[in-house]
């Protein structure tokens, strides 16, 4: 059999690649894992608004002030409330619609988008 005596791994090129590729999605994991987490909490208190009883009848204005008072506890406050979040009535009720994107700059001029839309419904 024709072994070799030596075995080789990676060179000093193959390794700078290897550090740069996981650098850079470590890079972007860690800008985005945030934002998802954020959304994730920001439906979660949609949702709890959602399913309480009687929140369809509101004014807008109230369930907006109860809104950003659950964002406040949940520690949600980079948050422009009036520009994100909207209360929709229509003839089956009322919803409210989250629609927001988020731009973090990356490298020069390469910017990192998420962009969140989510509907929820009001019980009455």
């Amino acid at each position: 059999m024709n072994l070799p005596h030596h075995q080789q791994g990676l060179g000093f090129a193959g390794w700078m690649l290897l550090i740069l590729v996981f650098g850079f999605a470590l890079s972007v994991a860690m800008k985005l894992v945030p934002l998802y987490m954020d959304n994730s909490t920001i439906v979660g208190v949609l949702e709890g608004v959602g399913e309480e009883e009687g929140m369809a009848a509101k004014r807008a204005q109230d369930i907006e002030k109860i809104v950003q008072a659950r964002f406040h506890v949940n520690n949600i406050r980079d948050f422009d409330y009036a520009k994100n979040i909207n209360v929709v009535r229509d003839n089956r009720g009322a919803k409210i619609v989250l629609d927001y994107e988020v731009r973090m700059p990356m490298v020069a001029n390469l910017d990192l988008v998420a962009s969140f839309n989510k509907t929820v419904d009001l019980r009455d």
